[in-house]
């Protein structure tokens, strides 16, 4: 196109650019702006490989966002009681918890607020329950200590 000052536009060859010409160059342009916006949507395909990568410990810690993180990292105290402390800590492998006579183990956690420490009586299982984990064993967790 060539642009001159005070004369119709017109292309290369010299022919005068019409209304409707400019219309079309517009839709070409908005179409071609359109199609480069849309993200590319995954296919079922790439989704099934997805689903099918195993589930490494290193993997285990990434699946949960980071608000998943804070609401179980930190000190915890055994059946509330401020001499017992307990705490789970982010590791490379995922969550570890020490508990309040300094024995650790690895940490599985599901979104569903379950978790299930795999070195402790056989895979002892707790609900996570707002600042509580209640065990499988009978004993409780909590964010804050009694004032015993």
């Amino acid at each position: 196109m060539v642009f001159e000052t005070g004369k119709a536009l017109s292309d290369s060859k010299g022919k005068a650019i019409t209304m409707k010409n400019k219309s079309f160059l517009w839709f070409i342009t908005g179409l071609m702006a359109v199609f480069l916006t849309i993200p590319r949507t995954a296919s079922a395909q790439d989704e099934r490989r997805y689903e099918k990568r195993e589930e490494s410990p290193e993997r285990e810690g990434e699946k949960y966002g980071k608000e998943d993180r804070s609401r179980l990292e930190g000190t915890w105290y055994l059946n509330g009681e401020r001499d017992k402390p307990c705490e789970i800590i982010s590791t490379r492998g995922g969550f570890e918890a020490r508990n309040e006579r300094g024995d650790s183990s690895p940490l599985v956690y599901d979104r569903d607020g379950s978790i299930r420490a795999r070195d402790w009586e056989g895979g002892l299982r707790g609900e996570v329950r707002g600042d509580r984990i209640e065990w499988g064993n009978g004993t409780t967790w909590t964010r804050v200590a009694s004032r015993r």
